[in-house]
């Protein structure tokens, strides 16, 4: 019995030394020294500063990623060389990021590797002369090549060369909401809060996704960059860490971990964590929706498209918008887009819509506005049974939108167009509840900005929002008492749910909007 006891409390010892190792170690990386491209070098020094004397109060190693084309500017190359002095002196590592951040996706490979060697002049100088080896590199972007010939190519340099490629498993998008940051500087301490409350979903998600695929949780490597957000709330994000139990180790020691020989078949152009790469080499079991998203995607693409019904002999002009980032996961097969369909109100024209359009898109929508109305179209009815006379307009418009959504359908294949949401002002807004009504099974929810005519269907369950302005009423049975969320906007007038509203109007229509999708 004793033996038997000893026996079970052995296992139980190795089980938990092996769960403690491997559960509880993370590797930090900073991309981009010595700091933002344009900044000036008193600039790119506080920033660095404060990092590394954060890194020293918690007694964290961690290794910088160097673009040293960012070190030569006039008068202050000398400057900008000591920031990676310091980084030495504070005992921290430096690696190779490229000379100017360049993608291997979007360059001619040997351009590329030229570009490498470029970039290693200052550092692996400094590196060695501080008597420590330099041989980790980056790649910008998380761009590792779009074919196997071109990885393999460039994998075969970096051996020669002397280069271990430095993966990443943990990505919180701090460069987004260090863009942010710089736009509304006023807002700071809600940007960090968010970018805190982000890093802690982003965790959450990704030692799930490694349990899934591993059994364990690995060593990861967590990629942050050089900027003024993460100068601000670093701490906090080191103190996050430790909330989940880690504690920090090298790079070279989070590399040990076997999971970073799992082979990686991911070609596709968006760059994306080693988690994902090592879930598509085994067939994807993870659902990739659910990585946690951020609302403030930067970069929103607009695009201009010219449909043309062939069974009714009519063109339907429509504008898109989808963040370059979003795109990039969609189109690489990771996430299929949720879409937005936005209808127009009368007399205002489908451009007229792009602070709630980008809006949406920077949180991850894609969004197609639809211009209804053409040059040679009759006038809407103004007066009489409206609901009777504006019939015929409102079944032009649901047509309008089944046909965009087929041609979608075929044109862009990664969206998600077995449910829309459907989007409408006025007249617009009530084209949107016709369709509902109609098609319900393609419908996920409803906002309407002050549509009057059309009633509010409750039938079919769909989550329903409306916007109301303080110069118009519904026509009688239109808005049912209860079902639907009603929010009425005293400073709102009727035409200004549309880019002529004033700036707090469309900030509160904004705000409602992401309220009501992210429930």
């Amino acid at each position: 019995m004793m033996l038997k006891t000893k026996t079970w409390l052995i296992t139980f010892l190795l089980a938990s030394t092996f769960n403690f190792v491997y559960a509880h170690e993370i590797a930090i990386t900073f991309d981009d020294l010595p700091g933002p491209k344009k900044a000036l070098a008193e600039k790119q020094q506080i920033i660095n500063a404060r990092i590394l004397q954060i890194l020293n109060k918690f007694n964290v190693p961690a290794i910088g990623f160097v673009n040293e084309d960012r070190l030569y500017s006039k008068g202050q190359t000398a400057a900008k060389t000591e920031i990676l002095r310091s980084w030495l002196e504070h005992g921290q590592m430096l690696g190779n990021h490229t000379y100017s951040h360049i993608s291997l996706n979007h360059s001619k490979l040997g351009d590329f590797e030229n570009n490498v060697l470029k970039g290693a002049v200052v550092s692996k100088k400094l590196m060695n002369d501080a008597g420590f080896a330099y041989h980790y590199f980056r790649h910008p972007y998380l761009h590792t090549g779009i074919t196997k010939k071109i990885r393999v190519a460039f994998e075969n340099f970096l051996k020669k060369h002397g280069y271990v490629v430095a993966p990443v498993t943990i990505d919180t998008d701090d460069w987004k909401f260090n863009q942010q940051l710089i736009k509304q500087p006023k807002d700071k301490k809600q940007i960090i809060q968010e970018y805190l409350a982000h890093t802690r979903a982003k965790f959450i998600f990704y030692e799930q996704v490694s349990q899934t695929i591993f059994g364990r949780n690995i060593k990861h490597i967590w990629l942050l960059h050089v900027n003024l957000i993460n100068s601000y709330a670093l701490e906090d994000l080191l103190k996050i860490a430790k909330e989940f139990g880690y504690y920090f180790v090298p790079l070279e020691q989070a590399l040990k971990d076997e999971v970073y020989a799992e082979p990686d078949n991911y070609y596709a152009p968006f760059g994306v964590s080693w988690l994902y790469r090592w879930d598509f080499t085994k067939g994807k079991v993870m659902n990739w929706s659910k990585d946690p998203e951020t609302n403030n995607n930067p970069y929103i693409k607009t695009t201009s498209i010219e449909l043309f019904d062939q069974s009714r002999k009519r063109a339907i002009p429509v504008i898109t918008y989808v963040s370059d980032e979003s795109k990039g996961k969609a189109d690489s097969g990771i996430v299929k887009l949720s879409v937005v369909i936005l209808s127009h109100g009368y007399k205002i024209k489908n451009t007229e819509y792009s602070f709630l359009a980008h809006n949406l898109a920077e949180q991850g929508y894609f969004v197609a506005s639809i211009q209804h109305e053409l040059p040679d179209d009759p006038e809407l009815p103004r007066t009489g049974n409206l609901f009777e006379l504006r019939k015929p307009f409102w079944q032009r418009g649901a047509a309008n939108i089944l046909f965009v959504i087929a041609e979608l359908q075929r044109i862009e294949p990664n969206l998600d167009l077995t449910k829309v949401i459907l989007l409408g002002h006025s007249n617009g807004g009530d084209i949107s509840m016709f369709l509902a009504a109609k098609q319900p099974k393609i419908v996920s929810k409803v906002i309407s900005l002050d549509s009057l005519r059309y009633p509010f269907s409750m039938e079919h369950n769909i989550p329903m929002l409306s916007i109301r302005a303080n110069d118009t009423h519904a026509d009688p049975g239109v808005l049912p008492t209860i079902g639907v969320t009603i929010v009425k906007l005293k400073d709102a007038k009727h035409v200004d749910m549309c880019d002529l509203g004033s700036a707090k109007v469309k900030q509160e229509i904004v705000e409602l909007v992401s309220k009501f999708l992210k429930k």
